[in-house]
């Protein structure tokens, strides 16, 4: 919380953690530390075994998604539905300088797992969640992936490499990340809305053994978003080296 750069309305610390922890909770403002007992802590959080701490956040301190000219930079998530992959998916977004993450439906990035699994991420990415029934998401999704290719956006899915398409499929290391790109990622059991995939057919895939049929979509995220990393770092280390 302290490195998110957001302040919580209140503080929920158990006598415990306060004995242990005293150069830490100087960091706090005093009036937000509120002393509970572990039982009083532990009935309000989800976690099993608490660490004696927890935070209350307002919602108006989770940023919200508003389109901005100099993103360059968009993550789709289709109905991700464990939590821990979301949360993982995004810490690794904010790792990879996503400028925002789409959700069509899915686990809910203000879960308490999806919030410990991202390590905070939650409150640095603004995020834009489609809701209502499926058609009314998908409705919404494809109309907000079109206005970004309008504007410029490359938009790719990502594809297993050993699922049959009619689409060829790029390895990630051919695409022009430079570009302004969305990146979908598709739900762990079904993979990517057909729709979308109809819309959007151009995909991209990391090639791997034909002894796995897919990967987990947390580990697809790592070498995909960070790909943009490698290639301006290698641009740059060449530009230099001239």
């Amino acid at each position: 919380m302290l490195k998110s750069g957001k302040n919580p309305s209140k503080i929920l610390v158990t006598e415990k953690w306060l004995r242990k922890n005293q150069n830490l909770s100087k960091k706090f403002h005093q009036s937000l530390l509120n002393i509970v007992s572990e039982d009083v802590l532990a009935s309000a959080i989800t976690t099993i075994n608490p660490d004696g701490i927890a935070a209350l956040v307002e919602i108006s301190e989770i940023p919200n998604y508003q389109f901005n000219r100099k993103d360059d930079f968009i993550l789709v998530l289709d109905r991700i539905q464990d939590p821990g992959n979301m949360g993982n998916l995004f810490r690794t977004a904010l790792a990879a300088g996503v400028d925002a993450i789409f959700l069509a439906g899915g686990a809910h990035p203000l879960g308490q797992k999806v919030l410990r699994a991202s390590s905070g991420a939650v409150f640095h990415l603004p995020f834009l969640r489609f809701n209502g029934n499926e058609e009314e998401i998908l409705n919404s999704l494809l109309k907000s992936l079109s206005e970004l290719s309008n504007v410029g956006f490359k938009i790719f899915s990502t594809s297993s490499h050993n699922k049959s398409s009619k689409n060829s499929s790029k390895p990630y290391w051919e695409v022009d990340w430079s570009r302004c790109t969305a990146l979908i990622l598709g739900n762990e059991g079904q993979g990517i809305h057909k729709n979308i995939q109809e819309a959007f057919n151009e995909t991209i895939t990391i090639p791997h053994s034909e002894l796995v049929e897919s990967l987990n979509v947390a580990c697809v995220a790592v070498p995909l978003l960070l790909e943009r990393k490698r290639v301006a770092y290698t641009s740059n280390k060449l530009i230099k080296s001239d």
